[in-house]
């Protein structure tokens, strides 16, 4: 008798029912409110912006026009050429004769407009130059971009790579070999790039779904900022109200970009050499063979400017860092990786263009509040210092 009173499976009441179908009603209508009124950008917060390239990797989509929002952070607009660079449509073939730009994402420049890019900057002061750089490209993945343009039939007058400290310093030691390796694959005209294969378009197609069918906490959160308002603002849009900005910080419920560093807190430690400093020489054996080889065989100047980290250039964002490490400031020397890499690669006779001193003395703050990357200003002094080394270095001028 108890058992048909209350079976195991038994269907809620009426009142519960009810209760439910109220619950969602007031969510989707939440949905709804912040969709048409609170934060109707909320479709530009997590945008895909990338491809599977058949040569180069992960690289952005061909075509591209895309808004970056963050707010107070930045809200611009990012475009691709047809074959996926940060660069013009009409004009790239010149581009291409004059100035390669390689690096990552601050020489891509995501976070500011078209015009602002440090590649941008330095052809409005009168050199054609060919932005080759992508977001989550190291040397080695630029290199391949490098191959393969130059395998095309393109010839640069120069060649500049930038290297963002934290991003450059690595154990380069696998990828030696792969500097004077042919690419196993030179479409055999740049169109032929832009226009994805029957194959391509499958697997696309075949990630998409897996995308869709993750279950994993980060696959989940990937579903709710793509589909859902309310989460994008949790994520993003509560960053336009000051108040609520600072608040967020504060108790942990976002990440605080002072507390980010890929470089190991070893290499900053004074003194002597650190059981770190292999990736400093690692780095700079692999730069001098890099310069050597593109010299030799794309025949063009080769140069690398140098970036330093966000933590040199804000204080205020390294003592935050120390003492969220719980480590005394003044064992450490922030600058420390930088001025030994600069050093090893003045021994290998590698040209190398230090940012240092220059982006120090504007006195301005040249990286975005939540973001260590280059804001526009960064990106002007950036573009100004290259054209000044340009002339100098190399005697190459407009």
């Amino acid at each position: 008798m108890n058992s048909l009173e209350n079976p195991p499976h038994a269907i809620p009441r009426p009142g519960k029912v009810r209760l439910i179908i109220a619950g969602l009603l007031v969510i989707a209508l939440t949905e709804v409110v912040f969709r048409l009124f609170i934060f109707p950008e909320w479709r530009a917060v997590n945008q895909a912006r990338f491809v599977k390239h058949p040569v180069y990797g992960t690289f952005q989509k061909p075509n591209l026009r895309v808004r970056r929002l963050n707010p107070p952070n930045y809200d611009v607009i990012n475009r691709t050429n047809a074959l996926g660079f940060r660069d013009r449509e009409a004009g790239f073939e010149q581009d291409l004769a004059g100035i390669w730009w390689a690096g990552a994402s601050n020489s891509f420049g995501g976070f500011v407009q078209d015009n602002e890019v440090a590649a941008a900057r330095l052809q409005a002061r009168g050199w054609p130059v060919a932005n080759l750089a992508s977001e989550g490209h190291r040397l080695p993945n630029q290199l391949k971009v490098m191959k393969h343009l130059y395998g095309l039939g393109h010839r640069p007058r120069a060649i500049l790579i930038e290297m963002t400290l934290t991003n450059a310093l690595a154990d380069h030691a696998r990828h030696m070999e792969q500097i004077p390796k042919p690419l196993a694959e030179i479409a055999k005209s740049p169109k032929d790039l832009a226009r994805p294969g029957a194959r391509q378009v499958f697997a696309g197609q075949i990630r998409r779904f897996a995308d869709q069918a993750e279950v994993s906490w980060i696959g989940i959160k990937s579903r709710f900022l793509n589909n859902n308002a309310i989460y994008s603002w949790l994520k993003v849009g509560v960053n336009s109200i000051p108040v609520l900005h600072e608040l967020t910080l504060n108790v942990g419920l976002r990440s605080d970009v002072a507390l980010a560093s890929s470089t190991p807190v070893g290499l900053l430690r004074r003194g002597g050499q650190t059981p770190h400093d292999n990736l400093i020489t690692s780095t700079a054996d692999y730069v001098a063979a890099l310069q050597i080889w593109l010299e030799k065989n794309m025949g063009a100047k080769t140069g690398f400017i140098l970036i330093p980290s966000h933590h040199q250039m804000n204080a205020a964002y390294f003592k935050r860092y120390t003492d969220h490490l719980g480590v005394d400031a003044k064992t450490l020397d922030v600058s420390r990786p930088y001025r030994r890499l600069l050093q090893e690669l003045g021994k290998r006779g590698v040209p190398v263009l230090g940012m240092e001193k220059p982006m120090k003395a504007s006195k301005d703050f040249l990286s975005f509040p939540d973001d260590g990357h280059l804001n526009a200003l960064g990106h002007d002094i950036l573009a100004r210092e290259a054209a000044g080394w340009l002339q100098k270095k190399f005697g190459i001028r407009p």
